[in-house]
């Protein structure tokens, strides 16, 4: 007999399930077949593999449905905080522009970065007509990446400013270290800057500073931050000291008595860096002051004007007290 028809004859057998009630109702009695048997567990399979087929679509419908609206707030979180960024920034740069105003900068870049024009861009105002709406989970992520570099280049922009009003706070605090603006002695202004007649030799000729005439030993003090470029003996000027500041300043303090710094030596406003006196081509104890710009020798006066903590009065003589 061949396996088909052998087959086809278990499939044909009839199998019997007989459920008895513990009560006195007769036994129920079902009889089929094989083959239908079968095609009970199949067709149970069959919807139960189905049933998890739509359970799992559900869940995965659900769990998308979730992840998007999470990602809808987050994209609403992001969207806040680089709006508050944003508002965080221009409040910077308006503090910038206020610093630079405070400092006097205006440099070419001022202007162009400040001349007064600007506007909304379109896609600016597409981010503003989707907050207005309060849509702005809509906002895609080309969207967002635009906003962020918009917002890296603004604070690139912003840090780049910082940098360059910290050069000029820099610059100009090294500046007033540099430029003599403090008397260097007290005492008496006997001479002045500019052409006069020469105390010995009763010739014309040009001053380059001052006279400061007291007591020999009244003590002579650097009038700006520097360097020690010379102290030594010299023609004219007796024992001199001069003291380069940078910037192309240069002060020269002539006359000295004695001299108490060193060649090299890094020195400070106010500090004390020799005595009055007598020294050179001199007819009495006094300082002769002299600054220069660039080689070139400038009024002190200039300079001692600006300097709010020396008092200066006119003495009965017609010369001139410092008072510090």
């Amino acid at each position: 007999m061949s396996f088909w028809k052998k087959l086809h004859r278990e499939l044909r057998r009839h199998l019997t399930v007989m459920f008895i009630p513990h009560a006195t109702a007769k036994p129920l009695q079902l009889t089929f077949s094989v083959s239908f048997l079968l095609f009970l567990i199949g067709t149970w399979t069959a919807l139960t593999l189905w049933a998890g087929y739509l359970s799992n679509q559900h869940i995965d419908y659900w769990r998308i449905n979730a992840e998007n609206k999470l990602m809808k707030l987050k994209v609403v979180f992001f969207a806040q905080q680089i709006r508050k960024s944003q508002e965080m920034l221009d409040q910077v740069r308006e503090n910038d522009a206020h610093i630079r105003t405070l400092l006097e900068m205006k440099s070419k870049k001022d202007i162009i970065e400040y001349d007064g024009k600007g506007g909304p861009t379109k896609e600016q105002s597409h981010d503003l007509s989707l907050f207005l709406e309060g849509k702005l989970d809509e906002l895609t992520q080309q969207d967002i990446f635009r906003q962020t570099s918009v917002l890296h280049e603004e604070t690139r922009r912003r840090l780049e400013s910082f940098t360059e009003v910290l050069t000029h706070v820099e610059h100009e605090r090294a500046l007033y270290k540099a430029v003599p603006c403090s008397w260097p002695c007290m005492g008496s202004l006997t001479s002045t800057f500019g052409y006069r007649t020469h105390p010995l030799y009763n010739s014309t000729e040009f001053h380059s500073g001052l006279d400061i005439a007291n007591a020999r030993n009244t003590p002579v003090y650097a009038t700006a931050y520097g360097t020690v470029h010379l102290c030594d003996w010299q023609p004219g000027y007796g024992r001199l000291i001069i003291v380069d500041h940078g910037y192309g300043y240069r002060t020269y303090f002539g006359h000295l008595q004695k001299i108490m710094v060193k060649p090299g030596e890094h020195i400070k406003r106010g500090q004390l860096i020799g005595l009055m006196g007598d020294t050179g081509t001199s007819t009495g104890d006094h300082l002769h002051y002299e600054i220069q710009v660039n080689g070139q020798p400038v009024n002190p006066a200039r300079f001692l004007k600006k300097h709010s903590g020396d008092i200066v009065q006119k003495s009965l003589d017609g010369g001139i007290n410092v008072r510090q």
